[in-house]
């Protein structure tokens, strides 16, 4: 390389420098911001190459054009199947509500056609004569020996809720949770049940809730016919004195007993039925929902009859 090319390369080099330290960038001829410069090379390194910089002398080509035009705005997700715009959800949807209106309106005639509940007594209690009646009743469930299930008992679990509430939930037994705090559907079931109730607009304390036995089985078994009779009467008294507008049995067991009668709970689930005048709704239980839940839309279906029909009777 002769002396004047060097000086050339060497006053480059040095311009180049002296551009990047202001701060000042380059750009292609087309008016596009090329890619970031390299760093400075030293002066020295300039005086052995034997061409210019590479980054000025062939600086990076411009992006293809394709590339430099706006990104179209992303394509939207095809709705999921719990979107509303789902059109076999929302077809669903239709026919439940219909067969939810149609439900409603069958049950008010037959309570119309049957007459008033008989579970009330003559003259309807208060809230507060509610309250000391189950009072007095889970003091006589404490004291119970009535079966053998009362020498396996850590608590007895009378029942819990809003003495005048218009909706009972009646389950099969207490487990090991309820035992052990006295109180009915706790844990995971009992979380579950409240989040059912919640998203039919229920808080567990305006409802009741209770079971058929009142103490716990050992393992969780099923209830004994003996244990069945011991402690029916109380609920009997239960439900006199609560006086609901509707009752939900949850689980085969219960409604089997409250209904006395051996169907199937898909069967039992099909209608309503009654007790003392009382309307009737069997649904699954929230245990056997923790074990199945693909259950859990056919429940909630359940429910949102349930609440169709409790607002229903308030109307009526």
């Amino acid at each position: 390389m002769s002396d004047s090319l060097q000086d050339i390369a060497r006053d480059l080099a040095r311009f180049v420098k002296q551009q990047q330290d202001e701060g000042v960038e380059w750009y292609l001829d087309e008016g596009e911001p090329a890619s970031p410069a390299p760093a400075p090379v030293p002066t020295a390194a300039v005086e052995t190459v034997s061409a210019p910089p590479e980054t000025v002398a062939e600086p990076a080509a411009p992006a293809p054009a394709v590339e430099a035009q706006a990104v179209p705005a992303p394509t939207p997700a095809a709705p999921s199947p719990t979107s509303p715009a789902d059109p076999a959800k929302k077809k669903r949807e239709e026919d439940f509500q219909m067969t939810s209106d149609r439900f409603v309106t069958d049950t008010l005639e037959r309570i119309r056609a049957n007459g008033p509940a008989t579970t009330a007594s003559d003259a309807p209690l208060t809230a507060e004569q509610k309250t000391a009646a189950l009072a007095d009743l889970a003091a006589e469930v404490t004291a119970c020996t009535a079966c053998k299930l009362h020498s396996t008992r850590t608590n007895t679990v009378p029942g819990a809720g809003n003495p005048d509430a218009n909706v009972v939930f009646i389950g099969e037994a207490p487990g090991k949770n309820e035992d052990e705090q006295g109180v009915p559907f706790v844990g995971r079931s009992g979380k579950l049940l409240t989040d059912i109730l919640k998203a039919i607009g229920f808080e567990r304390d305006d409802v009741f809730i209770c079971n058929i036995l009142k103490c716990r089985p050992p393992g969780n078994r099923d209830p004994e016919a003996d244990e069945v009779r011991a402690c029916e009467p109380f609920l009997v008294r239960q439900l006199e004195i609560l006086q609901p507008k509707v009752i939900c049995c949850l689980g085969r067991h219960a409604a089997m007993t409250l209904l006395q009668t051996k169907a199937s709970l898909k069967s039992m689930r099909e209608s309503v039925h009654f007790y003392q005048g009382v309307p009737v709704m069997a649904t699954f239980h929230p245990a056997a929902l923790l074990r199945n839940p693909n259950w859990k839309r056919d429940t909630w279906d359940d429910v949102r009859k349930l609440k169709a029909l409790h607002d229903a009777l308030l109307q009526d």
